[in-house]
């Protein structure tokens, strides 16, 4: 009989290792760590690099004087903070919640302020991941698909750009010079001419000459 059982397991464990039974793994994620659920939460750098998968679960923890927690229906819900159609609150301090579906869930503050202030949570539900893979027969009967043919794609024709078309240089027509005009030369100074004496000394001249004249005959007498 216990070589009968120990048989049975052996073949069990074949099959297991074969068919790829799925070990599912839940994993209980504690929201916010040590810190728990309040203002002082970082959900960026606490969402940093987590998975959540269907059947998990989530943990809000926070004391009395924190707000409880709230799940909204949609996207436009919660990032405006319309806390006014809730699916659920949650106000016990210790809150389990399970993912039991893929999808995207909505967890915000319960007081309105606090959300727009930040304390607000998605959580991105991914489907179910086996621990171990299925191992596939021989006779798989889904072929791996030939990749699809590379099709190059070839840039579209560029149009030469031609400049614009130059002018012809044409000088500036030849201008004549002005006639040349000879400047005469200045004309020459010579010595000034002499000067006539005035008449009053030509009378004083004649006057001298006749007193002479009358006094030469004077004297001849």
């Amino acid at each position: 009989m216990a070589a009968v059982f120990k048989a049975l397991a052996a073949v069990f464990l074949v099959v297991v290792a074969l068919t790829g039974t799925r070990v599912s793994a839940e994993t209980h994620h504690v929201v916010g760590d040590e810190l728990g659920w309040g203002p002082a939460l970082d959900v960026n750098s606490w969402l940093a690099g987590r998975v959540f998968r269907v059947g998990d679960k989530i943990l809000f923890k926070y004391s009395e004087t924190e707000d409880g927690v709230v799940e909204l229906k949609g996207l436009e819900e919660f990032l405006s903070c319309n806390l006014t159609n809730p699916i659920r609150m949650y106000t016990d301090r210790e809150n389990h919640i399970p993912l039991e579906k893929e999808g995207v869930r909505y967890f915000t503050s319960a007081n309105p302020e606090n959300c727009k202030s930040g304390l607000k949570l998605p959580v991105p539900v991914q489907p179910h991941a086996d621990k171990w893979p299925s191992a596939l027969p021989d006779d798989n009967p889904f072929p791996p698909l030939d990749p699809p043919p590379f099709i190059p794609v070839h840039p579209p024709p560029q149009e030469p750009v031609h400049p614009p078309p130059r002018e012809p240089f044409h000088p500036p027509p030849e201008v004549d010079p002005p006639p040349f005009v000879p400047i005469p030369p200045a004309p020459e100074f010579g010595p000034p001419p002499p000067r006539r004496p005035s008449a009053a000394a030509d009378l004083r001249a004649l006057s001298s000459v006749l007193f002479a004249g009358m006094l030469i005959c004077y004297m001849g007498i």
